[in-house]
């Protein structure tokens, strides 16, 4: 299932900390990076720690550094930013993105490290980069670290009503997910209710790893870091954001799954995960600009789903269909039953079967790719299958009977 997008950073952390600073010093590329440090090494020989001259480096430091891990540059960042609090220790905004450098770099030992200084340095950190820090946390399901982030940015004054319904809701998630264990392997990070069990968690994280592998190659693409992927015993947390109750596996950024550890068939289980893989992989692919149909058919498609011709007039009966792609599209951003529901993921999937069978699974990616470009739907069916919006719709009917 498919979540409307909302703000919120990918595992690999998004490389911007925007309206965090005043004006800086204009460098771009290595070598003017490499000149701006040495600039700065130069001073530093000639001042002495403790000065207004210290506190002026420090903040200098702080700049490059800064510019460093906007540029993606996490490891030359963390040294700047050493640099800056090794010549200012009240520097609370060099400690604070040096938090974020080493959430980047995975070191969360020495992240949360300096986010502790610099939570006794708050008068240097603006609240904003702890919207950001609480943010870089969450995405990667470290809920305790995001919390107490949201925490400090509401304490420093912030009031984002965003922001304020994302902590509330990872306190309530903390509250109903207690004990979480953790596994990882390639790229995903696995978080598990303690009654679902370790062999559970194993063969999930085994399964992720084979779809992932078949679907980057259809795709053409690779997720931009570790993939953070929670298992829940029940439909707790399912109830807290209001996932209806026919879905068992929704994808927001995370890959969640609900597990009824005693009923759910290994089959079953890695049916979703797949389907769930399937939409972060889309997203990635097509700079999420694919409608809800084509993500929803062409997860279905990749995680295995497969409908018989034969079965789309049953499935169809009483006109259920929908008479365009706009109208279609409509129908999953609206709340259905379970029915409803069905009728909607069938078409979906009928329809990117068809566009398979007809055009072929090249044309299917290429659609994918051309979305990623900038074209619109119409654009880029056209493009690739020699067809319209209109004319998509109604060669499916004939193919599939109705």
């Amino acid at each position: 299932m498919r979540q409307p997008p909302f703000a919120f950073l990918s595992p690999a952390i998004l490389a911007a900390t925007l309206g965090m600073a005043g004006p800086r010093a204009a460098t771009s590329g290595t070598a003017e990076l490499d000149r701006a440090a040495a600039a700065l090494h130069r001073r530093a020989e000639t001042i002495s720690p403790g000065t207004d001259q210290a506190r002026a480096l420090s903040r200098d430091f702080s700049d490059l550094g800064r510019t460093c891990l906007e540029k993606g540059e996490s490891g030359r960042a963390v040294e700047l930013l050493e640099e800056a609090y090794a010549w200012d220790e009240e520097n609370g905004l060099a400690l604070a993105e040096l938090t974020l450098a080493n959430i980047r770099l995975d070191n969360f030992v020495a992240a949360r490290f300096y986010l502790s200084l610099a939570q006794d340095r708050t008068p240097e950190a603006p609240a904003t980069i702890y919207r950001t820090l609480g943010e870089a946390y969450e995405g990667l399901h470290r809920l305790e670290d995001a919390v107490d982030a949201w925490e400090e940015f509401v304490q420093l004054g912030g009031d984002d009503p965003a922001i304020l319904r994302r902590l509330a809701k990872a306190r309530a998630e903390m509250t109903l997910t207690p004990g979480q264990r953790f596994l990882e392997k390639d790229n995903f990070s696995l978080f598990y209710d303690d009654e679902i069990p370790q062999e559970t968690a194993e063969e999930a994280l085994s399964s992720l790893g084979e779809a992932y592998r078949l679907q980057s190659a259809f795709l053409r693409t690779e997720l931009p870091g570790t993939q953070p992927v929670i298992l829940y015993a029940g439909r707790a947390y399912f109830g807290l954001s209001s996932v209806p109750d026919w879905a068992s596996g929704v994808f927001d950024g995370k890959i969640r799954v609900s597990v009824e550890p005693e009923k759910r068939a290994r089959s079953e289980l890695s049916g979703v995960l797949a389907h769930e893989l399937a939409h972060a992989m889309i997203r990635r692919a097509s700079h999420d600009r694919a409608p809800g149909w084509l993500h929803e058919g062409l997860a279905q498609w990749l995680e295995g789903r497969r409908i018989p011709r034969s079965e789309f007039r049953r499935l169809f009966s009483g006109g259920r269909h929908a008479e365009s792609l706009t109208q279609l599209e409509a129908r999953f951003h609206r709340a259905s039953d379970v029915f409803a529901a069905r009728a909607h993921y069938a078409e979906s999937l009928g329809l990117v079967e068809f566009l398979v069978q007809e055009r072929g699974e090249e044309a299917v990616r290429c659609v994918i790719d051309d979305l990623a470009a900038g074209a619109s739907l119409e654009q880029s069916l056209r493009r690739e299958t020699q067809l319209s919006e209109a004319e998509v719709v109604s060669h499916f009917r004939s193919w599939a009977g109705l």
